[in-house]
């Protein structure tokens, strides 16, 4: 009879391969599967939501002040002002005026002509409700929805 130990199991450098030759592996299969076009897009969307949302918050905060947001069409930009576009307010992030061009993110276009939409201190759009602005990346396209009576922001 053999009087060695059986040695059954994994050596750790059998392990640490198997786990490094899976995660290339899945590397491999998110970026051959994402579509980063489509990410673009989908980010411009959601912020130019949240954007039209923060004016409409802060319409209803400042009462008596009008607050909305410019899309310019031929500057591919979109200003979120207070009382007129010519006075933006500031990016609560950054503290810089809050005017978003659409170039940063690549291959977003805004499309459709001009848009603007203004809140009242009840969060309801008195001008610019019921309407919509599109962007897109040359292939999908998002259209963000202002609801005519409450002011309520989908992306579609």
């Amino acid at each position: 009879m053999d009087s060695r130990p059986l040695k059954n199991g994994f050596t750790l450098v059998e392990l640490v391969l198997v786990i490094a030759l899976l995660g290339l592996f899945a590397v491999g299969v998110v970026t051959m599967t994402f579509n980063f076009k489509r990410s673009h897009l989908q980010v411009a969307a959601e912020k130019v939501r949240t954007d039209i949302e923060q004016a409409r918050s802060l319409a209803m905060t400042k009462k008596g002040t009008t607050f909305g947001v410019f899309f310019n069409d031929s500057t591919d930009q979109y200003t979120v002002y207070q009382t007129a576009v010519t006075t933006p307010v500031a990016d609560p992030l950054t503290k810089q005026n809050l005017i978003e061009t659409f170039s940063k993110w690549s291959g977003v276009t805004l499309t459709g002509g001009n848009y603007t939409v203004e809140f009242n201190s009840l969060g309801s759009p008195t001008t610019g409700g019921g309407g919509s602005v599109q962007i897109t990346d040359g292939t999908n396209t998002k259209t963000i929805i202002v609801t005519a009576v409450t002011g309520h922001v989908t992306v579609q």
